[in-house]
This record gives C-alpha cells, structure tokens and sequence, in this order.
C-alpha cells in the first residue's frame, strides 16, 4: 500500500526571502538608532513614515510605505517623542511664541495658550507626527470668536447681554419697592372701608371693587416675594458677566497674539496645516555616519 505523504506543498524552500525581511528589519532598526545617536531628527522622520516624508518633503507622488518597519519602534513611541521635542519646541518658540508646553507624561505634550493669567489648555502637541491636536472645544470658540471679531462681537456678547438686561429689570423692581409699599398701605385701608360696608344690603359695586383690591394685594404680595430674592439673582448674574467676561478677554488675548505673529487668523491655520513641512524641511539634511550602527561600520 502507497503510503500518503504528511505534506504536499509546491512552494520553495523560503530561507532566502527570510533572512532578507529579517535584514530589513535589522537594517531599519540599525538606522533609527544611529539617527538618534546622531541628533539625525530629519531622518529620524523619513525613517518613521516614508512615505509621508517623501510626499511632503521630496514632493515625490509615489513612494514606498514603511508602516510595517515602523511598527517596529511602536512601543518606544513615547521615547522618540521625547527624544524629538527638544528640537521641534524650539523651533515653535519662534514661530509659535503664544504656545507652551507641559511634558506631564514621558513624550506627552500638554499644550497651553499664552502665558497670561488664567490662560487656557489648548491640546496637545505630537513631536511624532509634528503636529498640534487641539482641543475641538477650545479651538471651535476661538474660531468663532474671530468670526464674531469681525462683526464686533464677542464669544459671550449674547448671554453678557441678557444677564445685563435681567439686573436692569431686578434693579427696577427694587427701586418700585417704596411705590408698592405706598400703594398697598392706600389699598389696605380702602380694603378695610370696604369691608366696614358689609351686610345684607352690600351692593354688587362694592363687592366688585373689594375682589379688585384683593387680587392687586395679591400681586403686590407677589412681587415683593420676587423682590425678597433681587439680590441673590443680582450677585449670580454679576458673577456670570464676569465669568464670561474674562473668558472673552482670554479669547481677545488669543486673537491679538496669533494677529501679531500671523497677521490673521487663516494664515496661523495654514501655518499649522503645513508645520510638519515647514518643519522637517528646515532640519539640517545627513548621512549617517560610517562608524555608527549595527550595519554601518
């Protein structure tokens, strides 16, 4: 009986192409090592994401993507963002000089705006990618602040506003106190003539007048109940004009400091969409040294 072999299989031996992809790897490492060593930034970038270097860079429209061989140095990714800050924020000291930064984590880059009291955090900064991921919140109100700018209104011109109104007509009922208390002593005594005339033969005026009488009292009563309250929603109010206020004045600090760097708000915008270029591009261009690395000697 013919025996059946355990493995049927057309495909060569791939010994070769193993130690190849192994040699690449082995390569890739090699190279991100010695670029760190070297204070290589520039290639420390081409070697994280060729293919972006070489569309934003070298301005080449196709090119070869080395996601897999990055995907190597993935978990010391908070190393390299360390390592590549030191460079990258000093550059941005320059060309962003309202922007500071917090390494609260290892490679982790809080990212605040201005240096003025009570500024606001703003994202942060990823030296890996070269790029500012701001907060949406924080970026959409300034956006908006800018737009508003334009038409000479604030962020919280509205709500600043409305508060403003609402004091005015609780200051107004504050000030009608001595007129109600006036009016309710005419009308308590003309309530008490009224119902001195009491009796069998009460005629429908009298009765008409003195539910009049009532439902004004009523409603004196009422508005001195609200009035009891004017200065607890006097002082909320004042502390949400200036709560809003300061934070339109932050806005405002924000605006002047990208127009004195930028000139406007859209070109900090373009600015910031092509940093990574402007960048990477002003980084000094080397070859490795030959006396560095595992495969360079």
């Amino acid at each position: 009986m013919e025996q059946t072999p355990y493995l049927k299989t057309e495909i060569p031996d791939n010994l070769v192409t193993i130690t190849e992809k192994l040699r690449a790897k082995m390569q890739f490492l090699s190279d991100v090592q010695q670029a760190v060593a070297e204070d290589n930034d520039r290639l420390v970038y081409k070697l994280l994401n060729t293919k972006k270097y070489a569309a934003l860079i070298e301005g080449a429209t196709e090119a070869v993507d080395n996601q897999t061989e990055s995907r190597l140095v993935s978990d010391i990714q908070d190393e390299l963002s360390h390592h590549l800050a030191k460079h990258l924020i000093e550059y941005l000291q320059e060309k962003f000089p309202f922007f500071y930064y917090e390494e609260d984590e290892l490679g982790v880059y809080q990212l605040q705006f201005g240096n003025w009291w009570d500024r606001r955090r703003f994202g942060i900064l990823d030296p890996l990618t070269v790029n500012f991921i701001f907060g949406d919140e924080e970026y959409d109100m300034l956006a908006k602040s800018v737009a508003l700018a334009a038409v000479n209104r604030r962020y919280h011109s509205d709500v600043i506003e409305d508060a403003t109104r609402t004091n005015e007509g609780l200051h107004k009922l504050l000030d009608e106190q001595v007129a109600r208390d006036e009016e309710r002593r005419i009308l308590q005594s003309e309530y008490q003539q009224l119902d001195d005339k009491r009796g069998l033969f009460q005629s429908q005026e009298t009765k008409d007048r003195r539910t009049q009488v009532e439902a004004r009292l009523s409603q004196l009563d009422a508005l001195d109940e609200k009035a009891s309250q004017v200065p607890e929603l006097i002082a909320e109010n004042n502390n949400l004009i200036l709560y809003y206020s300061k934070e339109d004045t932050v806005l405002l600090y924000e605006q002047r400091a990208i127009n004195e760097t930028f000139g406007s708000f859209a070109d900090f915008e373009h600015a910031v969409k092509n940093l990574y270029k402007d960048y990477v591009s002003q980084l000094p261009e080397k070859e490795l040294g030959a006396e560095g690395g595992l495969l360079h000697v």
